[in-house]
């Protein structure tokens, strides 16, 4: 096992790329990323690795901006 900590917000993005990607758990989700991360470390080094990082990084960035245009405009239609 196991365990890490994680801001509020790393949290709720951890929620919203579950949901979004369909991982059934964080657990899940996590396992996936590590799975990705050694086979890309086993075929390219430690720039491919460094590349998916952040391009996951910048997928989670671009999902959190979504979630959050949804939320404002959710709120304005509200009223």
């Amino acid at each position: 096992m196991v365990c890490f900590r994680v801001s509020e917000e790393e949290f709720r993005t951890l929620t919203d790329v579950c949901q979004s990607q369909g991982f059934l758990s964080y657990s899940d989700l996590v396992r996936t990323a590590v799975q990705e991360l050694l086979s890309n470390r086993a075929g390219g080094g430690g720039a491919t690795v460094k590349s998916a990082v952040d391009n996951l990084a910048k997928r989670i960035d671009s999902l959190d901006r979504d979630l959050k245009d949804l939320l404002s405009y959710s709120s304005l239609t509200a009223t």
